[in-house]
Formats: structure tokens, sequence, C-alpha cells
């Protein structure tokens, strides 16, 4: 019989340490990613590309998906539908877009309930911090608030694989885009602008020799002998 009063006082504890954990379920992962938000953004305000990167894609490629309202930004929805229960059938909503800087959407599982997700991002240095947030409500029984520690984990570990992802498909087709311009190689083998004047080459028959032990003047002795009688001279006498 002891040990059943064991069991008991176990299960009790866990009940009413369910009660001291919260009740709205909540995770967030951030990436660095090296392309500025204004490339990022795309990536994140159009469901179209969602799947390039989504982290639960890969667990049913067959799955069904369907997009309503908007192409992108608010108001945009994405339903989707598979027969795998990890997936499941769900909808999610884009409810708020700032260009380049922050967008919230809404999720809807159906009968396992809602949820909320943000995405923000902050320019940094060349590039981009990228978090993505999670909220859902997990009810206020101690069962759902365990439910929701381990909806916490699983969440944050999704997050985590497609924020990787995402770094991986923008930084590679950012670097692919044909609208990016190349560097200029750093060198002195680049050619010199066509507004530098560059010296003419000089023709060698133009060119004068030096002239050693010559004068070049035509001067001789006989006006060196003159320049020193008139040196030698005695200057008149002032009266």
């Amino acid at each position: 019989m002891r040990w059943i009063m064991y069991i008991l006082t176990f299960l009790v504890l866990l009940v009413l340490a369910g009660f001291l954990f919260p009740r709205v379920a909540t995770t967030e992962r951030s990436v660095y990613i090296a392309e500025p938000p204004e490339v990022v953004f795309p990536y994140l305000n159009n469901f179209q590309n969602f799947n390039k990167w989504s982290p639960w894609y890969q667990l049913d490629p067959n799955a069904e998906y369907t997009y309503e309202g908007f192409p992108e930004g608010n108001g945009a929805t994405m339903r989707w539908s598979s027969k795998d229960p990890k997936v499941g059938n769900g909808s999610q909503t884009i409810t708020a877009s700032e260009p380049y800087s922050h967008i919230a959407t809404t999720l809807d599982f159906g009968t396992q309930g809602t949820a909320s997700a943000d995405f923000k991002l902050v320019p940094q240095g060349g590039g981009t911090n990228v978090t993505w947030s999670f909220s859902s409500e997990m009810g206020a029984g101690p069962l759902a608030r365990w439910m929701g520690l381990m909806v916490s984990r699983v969440v944050g570990k999704s997050y985590e694989d497609g924020l990787q992802k995402l770094k991986t498909v923008v930084e590679k087709e950012a670097t692919e885009s044909p609208d990016r311009m190349p560097q200029q190689p750093e060198d002195d083998t680049r050619e010199s602008s066509p507004d530098t004047i560059q010296p003419d080459e000089i023709d060698p028959g133009m060119e004068n020799p030096i002239v050693d032990d010559e004068d070049p003047e035509g001067l001789n002795d006989d006006d060196g002998d003159a320049i020193e009688d008139f040196q030698s001279e005695e200057p008149p006498q002032l009266p």
C-alpha cells in the first residue's frame, strides 16, 4: 500500500507544479543573415516563398498548399492540408506588415487551437538580425500548462531549423542574383580612367645629349681675358 501512496503523492505534486507554469506557451529564436532587411523581407512577407525555407515542408512534400487574399503583406493567407499528422491541416494569415522591419501572423490549427507568430528584422552591420517568435494560449489547467512546455521546445527546435534554412536560401540566392554588381578587383592592373591624361612618349630623336666640357654658347678664352682686363682697370677718380 505504501507504493500506492508514493505514486499518488507524486501525481499530486505534478499537478501542483503545473499551476506554476505559464498558461501561454512562448518561444523565440534568432539568426543573423548577411543581407540587408530589404533583401530578407520578401521571403517572410510573401507566402509563395515560405516553402523555400519552411522547417515543415520536408515532413510531407505531398501536402497541398493554397493561397488566398493578397499575394503578400497584410491579408495574405496560406492554407495547407496533409495526411501526415505531424503536418495536419491549418492556415496562416499575415495581420500586420511593416516594410523591412516587422511581420505579424496568426495561425489556425483547427481542433488543435490557434497561435500567433512574429518576425522582427533589425539591421546589423551590412546584414539583418531576424527574430522569429511564437505564442499560444494553452489554457488554465495544469495538464495544458505541461503541454505548453513541450510545445515551446518542439516549436523552438523547428524555428532554429527554419531560420538556418532561411539564412542559407537568402544568402545563396542573393549571391546568384544577376542584379548584384561585381566587385572591382583591387590591384594595380586596372585600366586608367578615360579622363586621365597619359604622358606622350618621347621621340628619341628629340632628346638633347648631355654636353660635357663644351661651350654651348660658343664662348672662348679670349672673351674671358677681356673680362679679366676690364675688372683689373682702376676705377676713375671722382673730383
